[in-house]
């Protein structure tokens, strides 16, 4: 008796163990569908987001190419008119003022990296925000700049700054740049007096900026490219 009741209980405990592999492999065959599944919407994710990318870039160059083209008719238009000639160049300087054109000269390089925390994690509040850029470019415009960008988006008079709700990146003229990298701030002018501008005495001793170290670099030659969308009115009309 004693051996058929501990065959019984071997068998039973067989019985457990095959159920429980049997149920282990059949969750982790789930789970392997489920990642797969999950890797190939993120595959479709990736090849729509390169997709868009792509036709951004062609959009963008064939901007540029028709921009090119006008530029060549408008100067042909006005190779033997002086009034022509005049409105040419009003309208090459609207361009440099409203941003549509590329432009370069002297001026001066803002890099803002975040410090390495004193912890090992970090608050979104210690992170500057679209309150802090304004800021900046507040003060660059104080200083007399001219032109101004930020991670290479043009700041024009019709750019957006603003962070989203968890501070996890920061939109400028709807692209997103994060507040966790480094930002570089480019600034065309007299460069002794942007430089004057943003070394004053605590200029950057505002909320997280003092959460970043700041580098100002003066150079000859600043690069600032154009403002590659399109300006929009609806409401305003010129006053008759």
């Amino acid at each position: 008796m004693k051996k058929i009741g501990s065959q019984i209980t071997v068998a039973v405990v067989c019985a457990l163990l095959g159920f429980l592999l049997a149920y282990q492999f059949r969750l982790l065959g789930g789970q392997d569908k489920q990642l797969q599944t999950n890797n190939y919407n993120q595959e479709e994710i990736i090849a729509e987001v390169e997709r868009l990318q792509k036709q951004k870039e062609e959009l963008e160059k064939k901007n540029n190419e028709v921009s090119a083209q006008l530029k060549k008719y408008e100067d042909r238009a006005t190779q033997d008119n002086d009034v022509t000639k005049e409105l040419k160049k009003q309208l090459d300087d609207s361009r440099l003022i409203l941003g549509s054109s590329d432009v370069s000269g002297p001026g001066v390089i803002l890099y803002l990296s975040p410090k390495d925390p004193v912890f090992s994690s970090n608050t979104n509040t210690s992170y500057i925000t679209d309150d802090e850029l304004v800021y900046i470019i507040n003060e660059l415009n104080f200083s007399g700049a001219e032109a101004i960008s930020i991670n290479d988006k043009r700041v024009t008079l019709q750019t957006g700054i603003k962070s989203s709700s968890n501070n996890s990146f920061i939109l400028i003229n709807d692209e997103k740049i994060s507040p966790r990298e480094r930002i570089v701030i480019k600034a065309i002018g007299n460069k002794k007096t942007l430089e004057g501008g943003v070394n004053f005495a605590g200029v950057f001793h505002y909320q997280n900026l003092e959460n970043y170290n700041i580098d100002i670099k003066t150079a000859d030659d600043v690069k600032i490219s154009k403002f590659n969308k399109s300006y929009k009115y609806e409401y305003m009309k010129p006053v008759k």
